[in-house]
């Protein structure tokens, strides 16, 4: 499976439109996985805690299993509930794929880049969006 961008940028979505400072890992599930395969939930999931974007509300985000999804054996997954928060870098990357421009530009040209490059492009693609900005503000 590979990673899909814009799905990713859905789940962080959830995170930045949730008016509570962490979100129930259950909540999370239902929006997900009741209207679809859970593998693909999974997938991302699982990429998102990797690269630490994603926390327990104590900051703890090892093992997984202290996420809210822990595993009995490779195909049988059980859930239960975790306050769970983005980091900071969670948050970065949340806004960076929350700018329509940011994320057409990832979406065509790094579909085949490693995470840390598209994280590391997502951050310098809003920076430029936002010179850019602050420009025609200061040229006026």
């Amino acid at each position: 499976m590979k990673p899909n961008i814009e799905y990713t940028a859905q789940i962080l979505d959830k995170f930045e439109s949730c008016e509570q400072p962490q979100l129930s890992f259950v909540e999370l599930w239902n929006s997900f996985v009741l209207q679809e395969d859970s593998n693909e939930f999974v997938f991302h999931f699982r990429l998102l805690v990797e690269n630490g974007l994603i926390s327990r509300h104590d900051m703890i985000s090892r093992p997984i299993s202290s996420l809210g999804l822990h595993y009995s054996s490779p195909s049988d997954i059980t859930i239960f509930d975790a306050q769970l928060r983005l980091t900071q870098q969670g948050h970065d990357f949340a806004k960076a794929l929350n700018n329509r421009e940011v994320l057409a530009k990832l979406k065509d040209g790094f579909k085949e880049a490693p995470f840390k490059v598209i994280f590391d492009g997502s951050q310098q693609l809003l920076t430029h969006f936002f010179k850019k900005k602050i420009d025609s503000l200061t040229a006026e």
